[in-house]
């Protein structure tokens, strides 16, 4: 059996839905200051630090997003049944222009093992983290997305844990939005720092 928690950006409250599989539990709290190069709504709130330092992962966030992202939640999963890993987390960027109708979203996602090689897709992008080592953005079918989308191989140190760049429809809960583009995706990637 497995726990999600996810905690979004409105006032602190908690509420519990449980499922067939596993019960969810959902918080939220105001944004605070970590990084003075996010816009505050870019930023994790104290509550979903607190999320993601109960995990016993390493806490891994960009200092870039691409401009008029908001930090939409944070998800975070304990499968104590899992044989591998079981332990991860998703911190989801959303921006919605009006102009266009268009919504964008991306991921940042770890897990503490469990991970292999990803298959390479129709394009691939290299990615050099001064952080966590270099690797490749890929652009092709992954996940849940019917189209092509992006999706980067793990980075992190040899025992884990693992980091990546998640894009749109990879993820049930990126189902309905945009791709940015390649070249932001790489930008973003290469900019994952640990939290302090």
């Amino acid at each position: 059996m497995g726990l999600l928690v996810s905690c979004g950006e409105n006032n602190y409250q908690t509420e519990f839905q449980p499922t067939e599989q596993q019960p969810t539990a959902i918080l939220s709290g105001s944004t605070v200051s970590r990084k003075a190069q996010l816009s505050s709504e870019a930023q994790l709130s104290q509550a979903q630090v607190r999320l993601l330092e109960s995990l016993g992962l390493r806490i891994v966030i960009p200092s870039y997003v691409p401009p008029g992202f908001k930090l939409e939640k944070v998800e975070a999963e304990l499968d104590h049944s899992s044989t591998v890993g079981g332990i991860s987390y998703r911190i989801i960027y959303r921006k919605y222009e009006t102009g266009s109708g268009k919504d964008f979203c991306f991921a940042i996602e770890a897990t503490n093992g469990g991970i292999g090689d990803l298959p390479s897709g129709e394009r691939s992008f290299p990615v050099n983290s001064s952080v966590l080592g270099k690797s490749t953005l890929e652009y092709g079918s992954y996940g849940q997305a019917s189209n092509p989308t992006l999706l980067g191989n793990w980075l992190g140190p040899e025992n884990g844990p693992f980091y990546r760049f998640v894009g749109a429809g990879v993820l049930p809960t990126l189902s309905r939005c945009d791709n940015i583009s390649s070249q932001e995706a790489v930008r973003v990637t290469e900019s994952l720092q640990y939290l302090p």
